[in-house]
Protein backbone atom coordinates (compact mmCIF):
# COMPACT_ATOMS: atom_id res chain seq x y z
CA UNK A 1 0.00 0.00 0.00
CA UNK A 2 1.25 3.48 -0.86
CA UNK A 3 1.48 5.85 2.10
CA UNK A 4 0.60 9.52 1.59
CA UNK A 5 1.25 12.20 4.20
CA UNK A 6 1.68 15.95 4.66
CA UNK A 7 4.84 17.19 6.38
CA UNK A 8 6.42 20.58 7.11
CA UNK A 9 9.40 21.34 4.85
CA UNK A 10 11.74 21.35 7.88
CA UNK A 11 11.14 17.56 8.25
CA UNK A 12 11.99 16.79 4.62
CA UNK A 13 14.93 14.46 3.98
CA UNK A 14 16.47 13.30 0.71
CA UNK A 15 15.33 9.82 -0.24
CA UNK A 16 13.12 7.60 -2.38
CA UNK A 17 9.78 9.23 -1.49
CA UNK A 18 8.08 11.28 -4.21
CA UNK A 19 7.56 14.89 -3.10
CA UNK A 20 4.63 16.87 -4.48
CA UNK A 21 4.79 20.67 -4.47
CA UNK A 22 1.94 22.67 -6.04
CA UNK A 23 3.13 25.99 -7.44
CA UNK A 24 1.05 28.72 -9.00
CA UNK A 25 1.62 27.63 -12.60
CA UNK A 26 2.71 23.99 -12.24
CA UNK A 27 3.24 21.05 -9.89
CA UNK A 28 6.55 19.34 -9.12
CA UNK A 29 6.39 15.57 -8.57
CA UNK A 30 9.90 14.29 -8.01
CA UNK A 31 12.32 12.84 -5.46
CA UNK A 32 14.41 15.17 -3.32
CA UNK A 33 18.08 14.61 -4.18
CA UNK A 34 19.52 17.17 -1.75
CA UNK A 35 17.82 18.87 1.21
CA UNK A 36 19.54 21.58 3.25
CA UNK A 37 17.62 22.74 6.34
CA UNK A 38 18.76 26.15 7.63
CA UNK A 39 17.24 28.21 10.46
CA UNK A 40 14.88 30.23 8.22
CA UNK A 41 14.83 28.36 4.89
CA UNK A 42 14.84 24.85 3.45
CA UNK A 43 16.67 24.42 0.14
CA UNK A 44 15.62 21.45 -1.98
CA UNK A 45 17.22 20.11 -5.16
CA UNK A 46 14.94 17.63 -6.93
CA UNK A 47 15.91 14.77 -9.26
CA UNK A 48 13.86 16.57 -11.94
CA UNK A 49 16.38 19.44 -11.92
CA UNK A 50 14.09 21.85 -10.08
CA UNK A 51 15.48 23.80 -7.11
CA UNK A 52 13.25 25.42 -4.50
CA UNK A 53 13.78 27.50 -1.39
CA UNK A 54 10.92 26.98 1.06
CA UNK A 55 9.85 28.26 4.44
CA UNK A 56 10.47 25.59 7.11
CA UNK A 57 6.71 25.63 7.80
CA UNK A 58 5.66 25.08 4.16
CA UNK A 59 3.46 21.99 3.81
CA UNK A 60 4.57 19.27 1.39
CA UNK A 61 2.80 16.14 0.23
CA UNK A 62 4.94 13.00 0.43
CA UNK A 63 4.20 9.66 -1.22
CA UNK A 64 6.31 6.85 0.25
CA UNK A 65 7.06 3.94 -2.08
CA UNK A 66 5.18 0.73 -1.28
CA UNK A 67 6.97 -1.70 1.00
CA UNK A 68 7.63 -5.06 -0.63
CA UNK A 69 6.13 -7.89 1.38
CA UNK A 70 7.96 -11.16 1.77
CA UNK A 71 6.15 -14.09 0.22
CA UNK A 72 5.17 -16.98 2.40
CA UNK A 73 6.72 -20.32 1.63
CA UNK A 74 4.22 -23.00 1.13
Amino acid sequence: MTTRRIIPAAQLRAGPATIIVALGDRTIRSRAAIVVVEPHVVRVAFDSGDNLTLSPRSALGVIDPPVARARRAG
